[in-house]
């Protein structure tokens, strides 16, 4: 599932399935700026760049600016609240 797509937005970015991730905090969220290059951050990493703009725009050298910022800052929040629904219907 993609949270945006190169049509719409400079990024494109997806939750990352990897079998081999055992808790929430691991799930990674994939951002794609080029199709040559690629950033993955764990749903832990996601948390802390929602809650600090300068870290998220430390960790992508390919963040202009604020409004890029707040955007990913949204697609990554997309991200967690469907890693938290999946991991909350799993134990349902």
């Amino acid at each position: 599932m993609s949270y945006s797509r190169w049509l719409d937005s400079k990024f494109y970015t997806y939750w990352h399935e990897d079998r081999t991730v055992q808790n929430k905090e691991d799930e990674i969220f994939t951002c794609h700026t080029q199709i040559w290059c690629s950033h993955n951050f764990t749903y832990t990493d996601c948390k802390i760049m929602c809650e600090n703009i300068l870290k998220l725009k430390g960790r992508m050298n390919e963040i202009d600016d604020d409004e890029d910022a707040i955007e990913m800052q949204g697609y990554m929040r997309e991200f967690m609240t469907d890693v938290d629904e999946e991991y909350d219907y799993e134990k349902s």
